[in-house]
């Protein structure tokens, strides 16, 4: 029984190793202070046309190619609500435009670092399918717990007191630690 937990253990602790660097390092960086936007580079224009509504994105398009921009592979308009800008791209790469007051409009185009991706990827800001190995890395993070529970309250008997008192003050922390910092 308790090879099985080493081999659980080793296995998923071994394929999932990059993903929990990953975490880890895009996490401590959030928490100090970074955002998505670390090391991105952000570009502004005006221009100066009329548009005719419902005529954005197509403007936004010939703009970029007019100007040797890059195009984004997503070329699916989206309206962000919190912005009001029309936007297009992906994570790496986006492009949006938005009216101003005075009839002009900005077009933004926002590169982000690899970084600023991984923040994007760590916030599930991205699409489907790292959330997938994301939900599979959280699943595999309990049973990496458990199966560690498991080879060590099974197999080593010395210092069992110890054990269970390291777990204990674990969970005291971690809720007193919680309670303290929601309040």
């Amino acid at each position: 029984m308790t090879k099985q937990f080493r081999n659980i253990h080793i296995y998923l602790s071994l394929f999932f190793l990059p993903l929990a660097l990953m975490y880890a390092l895009s996490g401590i960086l959030y928490i100090a202070g970074f955002d998505q936007d670390v090391g991105a580079t952000k570009q502004t224009y005006i221009l100066t046309k009329e548009i005719a509504k419902g005529q954005e994105s197509q403007a936004l398009l010939e703009y970029l190619k007019e100007n040797h921009l890059s195009v984004p592979s997503n070329m699916e308009a989206k309206m962000n609500r919190r912005s009001g800008a029309l936007e297009m791209g992906g994570v790496h790469y986006s492009v949006s435009i938005k009216q101003n007051p005075d009839s002009t409009w900005t077009i933004t185009t926002l590169k982000r670092s690899l970084m600023g991706d991984m923040i994007m990827l760590h916030k599930a800001k991205a699409k489907w399918y790292f959330d997938v190995l994301a939900i599979g890395f959280g699943i595999t993070l309990i049973l990496l717990y458990i199966s560690g529970l498991m080879i060590t309250l099974f197999n080593i008997k010395k210092n069992r007191r110890s054990q269970y008192m390291t777990i204990l003050a674990g969970v005291f922390i971690s809720v007193a630690v919680g309670a303290l910092s929601v309040m």
